[in-house]
């Protein structure tokens, strides 16, 4: 819980510059503001052809997918759209291989 409180902490002051309309540009600022809590542990991916991005870190699922929203929240408040497509943050664990534990929709 510590943690997810932490995620939420450092993404609402995190990378305050002015959002595009291009969605993968804003999936890679999404993805520093992601890489710079230095809580996930494995750097942020981009998809452009899955729409999504994906993140790892270790929490339960019920954590993840609050911390998914956040995300999702944060990205909408800076502004940050992903028109084109249904773009997605994709959360994993360490120990989930390939599949998410979480995972919420990003802005129109």
């Amino acid at each position: 819980m510590k943690r997810l409180l932490a995620v939420a902490a450092v993404l609402v002051v995190a990378n305050s510059a002015m959002a595009a309309d291009d969605p993968v540009s804003n999936a890679f600022r999404v993805c520093k503001m992601i890489d710079n809590t230095g809580l996930f542990t494995a750097p942020c991916q981009v998809s452009s052809r899955k729409y999504a991005l994906t993140a790892t870190i270790d929490l339960p699922s019920a954590d993840a997918r609050k911390a998914c929203m956040q995300i999702a929240g944060v990205a909408a408040s800076k502004g940050y759209h992903f028109p084109g497509g249904e773009w997605t943050v994709q959360i994993k664990s360490p120990t989930s291989g390939d599949k998410s534990i979480a995972f919420c929709r990003l802005p129109k």
